[in-house]
């Protein structure tokens, strides 16, 4: 197997999402934190990774998602215990935007975790030299999230154009779906 890249920062390690590692992930959490050497909260995953975890593992074991511009794992290294995940849905489009989607294990939040983690993913990313913008979506009162975007630099741009598509279950009362824009190269 090869070892997966990992990004460190000041308190996490990032493990980029490997075919075997997102298939573990999808369906075998024992074998999920064994892979990363880390524990798994009770609250693991993230609501919001529950159906799309297949998905990762899919993509990743089609060849079709190229590992570090998928999905990635954060490990708290105090503790060893895995508090999040984060990711592109897809590598740079011919004009170098992606989109970033995060989520911190539930109990972990309000910690400047996810803060870390999409610093960590976008110096990644820019790092690369394929990345001249960056797109995140959140809802208009997830304020703990809107929080995370503006510190990494993210700018409200309007309502989204997928907003239309999301259901009242995904809104919990948070109202619209916002976009957010980072440019990530001079002009």
């Amino acid at each position: 197997m090869t070892p997966p890249l990992r990004i460190s920062t000041a308190r996490l390690d990032l493990v980029a999402a490997t075919a075997v590692l997102a298939r573990a992930a999808a369906d075998d959490p024992a074998r999920f934190a064994e892979i990363l050497n880390a524990r798994l909260p009770p609250s693991w995953p993230p609501s919001v990774l529950l159906d799309v975890q297949e998905l990762f593992a899919a993509q990743l074991e089609k060849g079709a998602a190229i590992p570090g511009w998928w999905a990635w794992y954060a490990i708290l290294r105090e503790g060893a215990l895995v508090v999040g995940s984060a990711g592109f849905a897809a590598p740079p489009d011919e004009i170098g935007t992606i989109t970033l989607g995060y989520s911190i294990a539930g109990g972990y939040e309000g910690r400047g975790l996810a803060s870390e983690l999409v610093e960590g993913l976008l110096q990644w990313a820019a790092a690369t030299g394929r990345v001249a913008r960056v797109y995140a979506t959140t809802f208009e009162r997830h304020f703990a999230s809107i929080r995370v975007l503006e510190k990494n630099g993210f700018v409200w741009r309007g309502i989204s154009s997928e907003d239309a598509g999301a259901s009242d279950e995904d809104r919990q009362g948070r109202g619209a779906l916002m976009l957010y824009v980072r440019e990530m190269r001079e002009s």
